[in-house]
């Protein structure tokens, strides 16, 4: 997931919540009769696709990357920039003991078949 993409998922959560509090409105006591047997099913859309967002949101990826002249390791991170931005802290920053040159262009979502491939370059 990219910045931008968790951006647009909070923006859709913030107006599920919304939707979720104008129907609430319409409803005296959790009660409108008809009406509330109406909005019953997008109640329940509403929702189910607030906790699949919320879910999304709160998940961490680790984002595996490769170094310039060889070697690769690993970032844990909500999005794909932020696993570069701590890549580039952890490796490429002056002050730190290392001074790896992190290829950015090799970011990618973890997969259990990438990783795999990767720990089999310690055999």
């Amino acid at each position: 997931m990219t910045r931008e993409q968790r951006d647009a998922a909070k923006q859709r959560l913030e107006l599920l919540e919304l939707r979720l509090d104008g129907i609430s409105a319409l409803t005296v006591n959790g009660d409108a009769g008809e009406l509330g047997f109406t909005l019953q099913p997008i109640i329940n859309e509403t929702v189910a696709e607030i906790v699949s967002l919320e879910k999304t949101l709160a998940t961490k990826w680790e984002f595996l990357f490769n170094f310039i002249g060889g070697g690769w390791n690993s970032e844990v991170a909500f999005t794909k920039e932020d696993a570069i931005e701590q890549a580039l802290f952890n490796y490429g920053h002056p002050d730190t003991q290392m001074h790896l040159r992190v290829d950015t262009s090799t970011f990618r979502v973890s997969t259990p078949t990438d990783y795999k491939n990767q720990l089999s370059s310690f055999y």
